[in-house]
């Protein structure tokens, strides 16, 4: 349902890597917590390149796990 990635050092990494191969494995919703940034990249509608969707969310922002109906995170909770 969800793939929650935490990166300090291995962002590039990460986004570049792991976020195309979840979406090949068909994962609907992967997040990168980018803590050198203080955000999270939300990806969205896997495909066989890489996620469709790519957003940002920053503190005072709130998620929404699309498979979570009625599920609301604080990205500050997320982020510290």
């Amino acid at each position: 349902m969800l793939v929650i990635e935490v990166a300090d050092t291995s962002v590039a990494y990460d986004r570049h890597t792991n976020m195309p191969l979840y979406a090949r494995a068909g994962i609907p919703e992967s997040w990168l917590v980018n803590l050198p940034d203080a955000v999270i990249e939300v990806h969205r509608d896997p495909g066989p390149h890489g996620y469709r969707a790519v957003r940002r969310v920053g503190r005072g922002e709130t998620l929404a796990p699309s498979m979570l109906p009625g599920v609301e995170i604080a990205a500050d909770a997320i982020l510290g």
